[in-house]
């Protein structure tokens, strides 16, 4: 029988010396660049309590958060996010003065995870930028572009990022009479792009055909830029959609026009997270790795439930996913 203190807890591993020098190698790199673009970096306590993440809505599943309790009864966990902690740092601590901030870290996220074969899924590193007090599309450039500079600058070449509108399905929603329970399983279907089951409980359901349309075409809306847009407009049922459409064409279009055009596609079935996001919302993806190495967007109503209205987005990357990506 194996001795415990001869092992590491499943989820976490050792770093060796070469593994820990690249690393940081690539964190040194991407605190300079955050820096030469103004984000000026924080640190928020490694504890936080349980409440700070369940009372904020849309944002974290409580079975993924590591708990402990402090001496005095109340329940701590370790940091599962790190825009939450720097949205209610803004809010407490950055309301007077110059609106606009700008903040980046580097920090350990802990979570539990259902994947036995991720050996990152209990602690990994995020490092990102936060921008609050700017709205509008210069705003969401700036973000996106910065986010694409830092996967050139750490020596990503092939990359997509896949551009999204969080409120394009949101208003559309807005319009269905669904149950909780349904609505749910839609939603699933439309992100994993199971376009079959979808047309069948797309089916069974009591509204007009634009509706059903609609859905069943938003997880189809992905690729070519300007195919997706096309497509989008058509389905779209009242002018606030339209509108929603027009601002993804802004930002896409801008980001063209600063050279971004070979790593830009469109993908409007991202819908996760919908109650954290409330805008342009976008992920990087290197190809031949499984899941995103980069996720950001816009969370307007973020620093509100802390009792201070201010607009905000950012982005984080995922180091140690984006160091098995280099390595592939």
């Amino acid at each position: 029988m194996e001795r415990l203190s001869q092992l590491v807890p499943s989820g976490v591993k050792d770093l060796h010396a070469k593994d820990l020098e690249a690393k940081e190698e690539i964190l040194s790199t991407i605190k300079a660049l955050f820096r030469k673009h103004g984000y000026r970096q924080v640190q928020t306590p490694i504890f936080e309590y349980y409440d700070l993440f369940t009372e904020i809505k849309g944002t974290m599943e409580k079975d993924q958060m590591i708990k402990l309790i402090d001496r005095d009864g109340k329940i701590l966990v370790l940091r599962p996010d790190a825009t939450i902690p720097i949205a209610r740092m803004v809010a407490t601590d950055y309301r007077n003065g110059n609106p606009v901030r700008k903040f980046s870290y580097v920090t350990s996220i802990f979570r539990m995870s259902d994947d036995p074969q991720n050996v990152q899924s209990r602690e990994f590193t995020q490092a990102g930028v936060e921008l609050f007090g700017k709205d509008g599309v210069e705003a969401d450039v700036e973000v996106i572009s910065l986010g694409i500079e830092s996967l050139l600058e750490l020596g990503v070449k092939d990359f997509t990022i896949d551009l999204g509108q969080a409120n394009f399905y949101k208003v559309l929603i807005e319009h269905i009479d669904m149950e909780p329970e349904e609505m749910a399983f839609v939603q699933r279907l439309i992100e994993n792009k199971n376009f079959a089951d979808l047309k069948r409980a797309v089916a069974g359901l009591e509204m007009p055909y634009t509706l059903k349309n609609a859905l069943r075409t938003i997880p189809t809306l992905y690729g070519e830029p300007k195919d997706v847009l096309k497509k989008a407009f058509r389905i779209c049922i009242n002018e606030e959609m339209e509108g929603e459409i027009r601002q993804l064409q802004a930002v896409y279009e801008e980001l063209v026009s600063a050279g971004y055009g070979p790593y830009l596609s469109l993908d409007l079935g991202l819908i996760n997270h919908l109650n954290y996001y409330t805008s342009i919302l976008f992920q990087g993806y290197v190809p031949g790795f499984g899941k995103p190495i980069l996720l950001g967007g816009r969370y307007d109503n973020l620093t509100k439930q802390f009792g201070y209205d201010t607009k905000a987005t950012g982005f984080a990357i995922y180091i140690d996913d984006l160091m098995v990506a280099l390595e592939q």
